[in-house]
């Protein structure tokens, strides 16, 4: 299937008004590049069984947009594994800030919650990251996180 003149024309006109579009999304959405990120987290150097990570992408040079936050699950064993384009595509490059959420406990089997009731504690309620920042480079990362009460 050939094209005629005119009509080459008009789809090679139909790409630059599409290619300004592209740009703008990739120079303001993080440029999409990530680097693995995995580790273990621990408390008073016992392995942390569960809870979540985050890691959110610090603005950086007036970017107000710096890319996606990428989640973890801690696993049973403490070790986690970043994602947030996909499963285990690792975080964004560049310096993130780092949260830890526990993980919420069922309650107890035929136990029925009274109105206002928390469910049972987990043991890592008040716990934050030593270091609130990290960087993430290129190609694979081994960042360990280690929890401690918030404020101390």
């Amino acid at each position: 299937m050939s094209l005629r003149r005119g009509q080459r024309v008009r789809l090679r006109a139909s790409w630059y008004a599409i290619l300004p579009l592209v740009l703008l999304c990739g120079a303001g959405c993080g440029d999409g590049r990530t680097g693995t990120v995995t580790g273990k987290v621990t408390h008073r150097g016992k392995m942390v069984n569960a809870g979540s990570l985050t890691f959110t992408p610090i603005p950086a040079d007036g970017n107000q947009q710096p890319g996606k936050p990428g989640a973890a699950e801690v696993q049973p064993d403490g070790r986690y594994f970043v994602g947030t384009y996909s499963r285990n595509d690792g975080a964004v490059i560049g310096r993130h800030r780092v949260s830890y959420a526990p993980p919420v406990l069922p309650f107890p089997e035929g136990k029925e919650p009274k109105p206002g009731e928390s469910p049972p504690s987990s043991g890592y309620e008040g716990l934050v990251p030593k270091a609130a920042e990290v960087e993430v480079r290129p190609g694979s990362n081994t960042i360990d996180v280690e929890l401690v009460p918030e404020g101390g």
